[in-house]
Protein backbone atom coordinates (compact mmCIF):
# COMPACT_ATOMS: atom_id res chain seq x y z
CA UNK A 1 0.00 0.00 0.00
CA UNK A 2 2.75 2.24 0.82
CA UNK A 3 4.08 1.62 -2.72
CA UNK A 4 0.86 2.59 -4.16
CA UNK A 5 1.00 6.16 -2.51
CA UNK A 6 4.05 6.75 -3.49
CA UNK A 7 3.63 6.22 -7.04
CA UNK A 8 -0.06 8.23 -6.86
CA UNK A 9 2.08 10.96 -5.01
CA UNK A 10 4.64 10.91 -7.58
CA UNK A 11 2.50 10.89 -10.90
CA UNK A 12 0.07 14.13 -9.26
CA UNK A 13 3.80 16.03 -8.92
CA UNK A 14 4.62 14.65 -13.13
CA UNK A 15 0.71 15.69 -13.60
CA UNK A 16 1.32 18.95 -11.75
CA UNK A 17 4.29 19.93 -13.55
CA UNK A 18 3.22 18.90 -16.60
CA UNK A 19 -0.08 21.31 -16.75
CA UNK A 20 2.37 24.41 -15.74
CA UNK A 21 4.86 23.57 -18.38
CA UNK A 22 1.85 23.34 -21.14
CA UNK A 23 0.10 26.63 -19.21
CA UNK A 24 2.96 28.53 -19.19
CA UNK A 25 2.59 31.33 -22.08
CA UNK A 26 5.04 31.24 -24.74
CA UNK A 27 8.02 33.74 -24.41
CA UNK A 28 8.01 36.05 -27.35
CA UNK A 29 10.49 38.73 -29.15
CA UNK A 30 9.07 42.22 -29.40
CA UNK A 31 10.21 45.19 -31.66
CA UNK A 32 10.83 48.79 -31.35
CA UNK A 33 11.49 50.79 -33.77
CA UNK A 34 13.43 53.85 -32.03
CA UNK A 35 15.43 57.45 -33.60
CA UNK A 36 18.75 57.55 -34.14
CA UNK A 37 19.59 54.62 -32.25
CA UNK A 38 19.18 52.13 -29.53
CA UNK A 39 18.61 54.55 -26.70
CA UNK A 40 16.48 57.05 -29.16
CA UNK A 41 12.62 57.66 -28.93
CA UNK A 42 10.01 55.31 -30.10
CA UNK A 43 9.53 55.69 -33.71
CA UNK A 44 6.11 55.75 -35.64
CA UNK A 45 5.48 57.06 -39.16
CA UNK A 46 6.49 57.49 -42.63
CA UNK A 47 9.14 55.37 -44.07
CA UNK A 48 11.22 55.44 -47.17
CA UNK A 49 13.54 52.36 -48.63
CA UNK A 50 15.81 53.75 -51.56
CA UNK A 51 17.60 51.92 -53.54
CA UNK A 52 21.30 51.55 -52.68
CA UNK A 53 21.65 48.83 -55.18
CA UNK A 54 20.46 48.10 -58.56
CA UNK A 55 17.46 46.12 -58.64
CA UNK A 56 16.90 43.02 -60.53
CA UNK A 57 14.24 40.53 -61.74
CA UNK A 58 14.83 37.71 -63.01
CA UNK A 59 13.49 35.12 -65.54
CA UNK A 60 13.98 32.58 -67.84
CA UNK A 61 13.61 35.12 -70.54
CA UNK A 62 16.18 37.81 -68.91
CA UNK A 63 17.42 39.83 -66.34
CA UNK A 64 15.95 43.36 -65.93
CA UNK A 65 17.94 46.09 -63.80
CA UNK A 66 16.94 49.14 -62.43
CA UNK A 67 19.41 51.64 -60.68
CA UNK A 68 16.95 53.77 -58.98
CA UNK A 69 13.64 54.09 -56.67
CA UNK A 70 12.18 53.95 -53.46
CA UNK A 71 9.40 52.15 -51.49
CA UNK A 72 7.32 54.65 -49.59
CA UNK A 73 5.27 53.33 -46.76
CA UNK A 74 4.22 53.54 -43.06
CA UNK A 75 5.05 51.50 -39.73
CA UNK A 76 4.38 51.74 -36.08
CA UNK A 77 6.68 52.04 -33.83
CA UNK A 78 6.41 48.38 -32.69
CA UNK A 79 6.91 46.65 -36.14
CA UNK A 80 3.11 46.42 -37.34
CA UNK A 81 1.16 47.92 -39.72
CA UNK A 82 4.13 47.98 -42.33
CA UNK A 83 1.58 49.73 -45.47
CA UNK A 84 3.21 50.21 -48.73
CA UNK A 85 2.20 53.13 -50.85
CA UNK A 86 4.73 53.56 -53.58
CA UNK A 87 6.38 51.08 -55.56
CA UNK A 88 8.65 52.92 -58.02
CA UNK A 89 11.58 51.70 -60.23
CA UNK A 90 13.19 53.21 -63.47
CA UNK A 91 17.03 53.47 -64.61
CA UNK A 92 19.05 56.90 -65.44
CA UNK A 93 19.01 57.37 -68.09
CA UNK A 94 15.48 55.86 -68.72
CA UNK A 95 12.76 55.78 -67.61
CA UNK A 96 13.12 51.88 -69.02
CA UNK A 97 15.18 49.85 -67.50
CA UNK A 98 17.67 47.55 -69.30
CA UNK A 99 17.35 43.56 -69.62
CA UNK A 100 19.58 40.64 -70.54
CA UNK A 101 17.16 39.89 -73.39
CA UNK A 102 18.12 42.96 -75.46
CA UNK A 103 15.56 44.92 -74.86
CA UNK A 104 13.73 46.63 -71.74
CA UNK A 105 11.42 46.12 -68.94
CA UNK A 106 9.22 48.51 -67.01
CA UNK A 107 7.87 47.21 -63.44
CA UNK A 108 4.45 48.94 -61.85
CA UNK A 109 2.80 48.36 -58.68
CA UNK A 110 -1.13 46.75 -58.90
CA UNK A 111 -3.20 47.61 -56.25
CA UNK A 112 -1.44 50.17 -54.03
CA UNK A 113 -1.50 50.24 -50.96
CA UNK A 114 -0.07 46.87 -49.77
CA UNK A 115 -1.17 46.82 -46.06
CA UNK A 116 0.04 44.49 -43.54
CA UNK A 117 3.32 44.61 -43.59
CA UNK A 118 6.00 44.15 -40.43
CA UNK A 119 9.49 44.90 -39.28
CA UNK A 120 10.46 42.17 -36.94
CA UNK A 121 13.71 42.41 -34.57
CA UNK A 122 15.25 38.78 -34.75
CA UNK A 123 19.05 39.41 -34.83
CA UNK A 124 21.39 36.40 -36.31
CA UNK A 125 24.65 36.10 -35.77
CA UNK A 126 26.90 37.39 -38.32
CA UNK A 127 24.42 38.64 -39.62
CA UNK A 128 20.70 40.55 -39.84
CA UNK A 129 19.04 42.36 -37.24
CA UNK A 130 15.91 41.34 -38.64
CA UNK A 131 13.14 41.01 -41.17
CA UNK A 132 11.04 43.51 -43.60
CA UNK A 133 7.83 41.66 -44.49
CA UNK A 134 6.19 43.31 -47.75
CA UNK A 135 2.85 41.75 -47.46
CA UNK A 136 -0.01 41.82 -50.57
CA UNK A 137 2.48 42.61 -53.14
CA UNK A 138 1.23 42.47 -56.77
CA UNK A 139 3.84 43.53 -59.90
CA UNK A 140 2.79 44.14 -63.61
CA UNK A 141 6.01 43.63 -65.94
CA UNK A 142 5.80 44.77 -69.41
CA UNK A 143 8.68 43.23 -71.33
CA UNK A 144 10.37 43.79 -74.41
CA UNK A 145 13.24 41.60 -76.63
CA UNK A 146 13.61 39.04 -78.96
CA UNK A 147 10.11 37.44 -78.26
CA UNK A 148 8.21 41.18 -78.69
CA UNK A 149 6.44 42.69 -76.02
CA UNK A 150 4.39 40.91 -73.47
CA UNK A 151 2.88 41.77 -70.35
CA UNK A 152 3.37 39.47 -67.03
CA UNK A 153 1.86 39.71 -63.60
CA UNK A 154 3.00 38.64 -60.35
CA UNK A 155 2.74 38.28 -56.41
CA UNK A 156 5.07 37.81 -53.74
CA UNK A 157 5.58 34.30 -52.50
CA UNK A 158 5.86 34.81 -48.86
CA UNK A 159 2.48 34.12 -46.45
CA UNK A 160 0.24 36.90 -47.93
CA UNK A 161 2.19 37.05 -50.81
CA UNK A 162 4.80 38.88 -49.24
CA UNK A 163 8.57 39.83 -50.00
CA UNK A 164 10.68 39.13 -46.88
CA UNK A 165 14.20 41.16 -46.97
CA UNK A 166 16.82 40.82 -44.19
CA UNK A 167 17.09 44.04 -42.23
CA UNK A 168 20.49 45.68 -40.39
CA UNK A 169 20.75 48.42 -38.45
CA UNK A 170 23.00 51.43 -39.05
CA UNK A 171 26.05 49.79 -36.75
CA UNK A 172 25.98 46.33 -38.17
CA UNK A 173 29.42 45.78 -39.44
CA UNK A 174 27.35 43.43 -41.60
CA UNK A 175 25.18 45.17 -43.28
CA UNK A 176 25.13 45.11 -47.50
CA UNK A 177 27.08 48.55 -47.93
CA UNK A 178 29.36 49.43 -44.63
CA UNK A 179 29.73 52.77 -46.54
CA UNK A 180 26.50 53.76 -45.74
CA UNK A 181 25.75 54.34 -42.24
CA UNK A 182 21.84 53.83 -42.04
CA UNK A 183 19.58 51.04 -41.68
CA UNK A 184 19.39 48.50 -44.62
CA UNK A 185 17.28 45.77 -45.89
CA UNK A 186 18.35 43.58 -48.56
CA UNK A 187 16.60 40.88 -50.62
CA UNK A 188 18.20 37.92 -52.74
CA UNK A 189 16.54 36.51 -55.51
CA UNK A 190 13.34 36.55 -53.56
CA UNK A 191 10.73 34.51 -55.80
CA UNK A 192 7.69 35.72 -57.35
CA UNK A 193 4.91 33.62 -58.50
CA UNK A 194 3.43 34.34 -61.96
CA UNK A 195 -0.32 35.19 -61.26
CA UNK A 196 -1.51 36.33 -64.80
CA UNK A 197 -0.19 37.42 -68.40
CA UNK A 198 1.20 36.48 -71.77
CA UNK A 199 1.36 32.90 -72.07
CA UNK A 200 5.34 33.46 -72.64
CA UNK A 201 5.12 34.79 -69.39
CA UNK A 202 7.85 32.05 -66.82
CA UNK A 203 6.19 31.08 -64.26
CA UNK A 204 8.42 32.48 -61.53
CA UNK A 205 10.63 35.17 -61.59
CA UNK A 206 13.47 36.35 -58.53
CA UNK A 207 13.12 39.90 -56.83
CA UNK A 208 17.02 41.31 -55.63
CA UNK A 209 17.51 44.91 -53.93
CA UNK A 210 19.43 46.52 -51.36
CA UNK A 211 17.95 49.64 -49.93
CA UNK A 212 18.62 52.17 -47.03
CA UNK A 213 15.55 52.74 -44.66
CA UNK A 214 14.74 56.62 -43.14
CA UNK A 215 11.64 58.09 -41.50
CA UNK A 216 10.85 61.58 -41.50
CA UNK A 217 12.54 64.04 -38.72
CA UNK A 218 9.49 65.90 -38.34
CA UNK A 219 6.30 64.14 -39.49
CA UNK A 220 4.80 64.57 -43.01
CA UNK A 221 7.32 66.76 -44.29
CA UNK A 222 8.36 64.84 -47.18
CA UNK A 223 12.15 65.14 -46.15
CA UNK A 224 13.44 61.76 -45.06
CA UNK A 225 16.48 62.02 -42.91
CA UNK A 226 15.60 60.52 -39.68
CA UNK A 227 18.36 57.20 -38.92
CA UNK A 228 16.07 54.74 -37.70
CA UNK A 229 17.16 51.44 -35.41
CA UNK A 230 15.58 48.50 -34.13
CA UNK A 231 15.50 46.65 -30.98
CA UNK A 232 13.81 44.36 -28.98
Amino acid sequence: MKLIRNLAAAAAVVSTVAFTLVSAPAWAATTTIHRDNAAGAAYSGKVRATLIAPVQVSTSLGTGTCNTGNIDGTVQSNGTGLNVSVFSFSNVPGPACPNSAGGSSTVSAVSLPWNGGNVTYGPVSGGRDGTLTISNVRVSAVTTGWFGTITCTYRGSGAGDSIVMDGFNSDNPNRPLPSIAQAQARATNYSLVKTGGSFLCPGSATFSATFQILGETTANSGVYNQKLHVTS
